[in-house]
């Protein structure tokens, strides 16, 4: 059934005038004419059939039926503003700061992210890498993706990513007198250690090796570099399936024995709760979060 309603610029003349219960004040703010106000008004009034104004000397009062109609009117112009609002918002060339972790952003997010340019081609992605954490209120950082427990004041976090741990090496390892096939061998070997994430001593810890010092080896600040350092033979790491699978199918790393050490630690999309008003930033976040699910 097709809707009967009076015509639009009736509807917005009346709005205006009965909010500043002046024909005057509408015309400014409509750009148009005294005259045109009001002629818009009468003709709402005639489409109605009631008066909507008692027009008094230099005054403006609404009627009844005036009071009735005019918040719904209001409302109803209030719902279509910001529907409009939206709409523009999300289509309209945005620029998104994401502050992340290297080792996350190389080898998690980086095969992921033409996935999020062709669903999002409006937002502008300025990435920047770190492993510190984001102060929001001083650095002009939109969102950030940062390892923790999820606990950061004033920020909301979403849990994105959590790392298992398993000892990696080079295929060369499996060979010569004292090869990785069994993790007794590895006290033969140099350790490499990741000064961001678990280190070896949970993993001897847990694997129940008392004849190995978990201390020993190269420590380095830089996953890709430590990954770079085993492949190339210079030790042996713990390495994540989320950040070295391409390695293993490759056959460029093994993973000669376990166990897994699953991180109590994860990566986090955090940001301050405001800027989930911006629909880039919620943009981004959601496309994240249904990433690792």
């Amino acid at each position: 059934m097709a809707r009967r309603l009076p015509p639009l610029n009736s509807l917005r003349a009346f709005e205006a005038a009965g909010r500043h219960l002046s024909f005057t004040k509408a015309a400014i703010e409509l750009a148009v004419t005294q005259a045109a106000i009001s002629h818009q008004v009468k003709t709402l009034e005639d489409n109605l059939n009631v008066a909507l104004f008692r027009r008094l000397p230099r005054q403006l009062e609404l009627t009844t039926a005036g009071h009735r109609l005019l918040p719904v009117v209001r409302s109803s112009f209030d719902s279509i503003s910001n529907s409009v609002a939206e709409l523009r918002a999300m289509t309209a060339h945005s620029e998104l700061t994401v502050r992340l972790a290297p080792s996350f952003a190389a080898k998690w997010l980086s095969p992921r992210l033409e996935g999020f340019r062709q669903l999002h081609p409006q937002i502008e992605l300025s990435l920047t890498h770190s492993n510190e954490v984001v102060n929001f209120e001083r650095q002009p950082i939109d969102i950030a993706v940062t390892y923790g427990k999820g606990e950061w004041p004033g920020s909301v976090a979403q849990r994105v990513l959590t790392l298992d741990f398993f000892p990696v090496c080079a295929p060369s390892f499996l060979k010569g007198p004292h090869p990785l096939t069994s993790a007794r061998n590895l006290c033969h070997h140099k350790l490499l250690h990741d000064s961001n994430y678990k280190n070896w001593a949970a993993w001897v810890e847990l694997a129940g090796l008392t004849d190995i010092n978990p201390k020993h080896g190269t420590v380095m600040d830089d996953t890709n570099v430590l990954m770079r350092a085993a492949k190339d033979g210079l030790g042996v790491a713990l390495g994540s399936s989320s950040f070295i699978a391409n390695d293993l199918a490759s056959g460029r790393l093994v993973n000669p024995f376990g166990p897994v050490l699953r991180d109590d630690l994860a990566y986090y999309v955090v940001c301050p709760p405001e800027n989930l008003e911006r629909p880039a930033v919620r943009d981004f976040r959601d496309w994240l979060i249904g990433q690792s699910e």
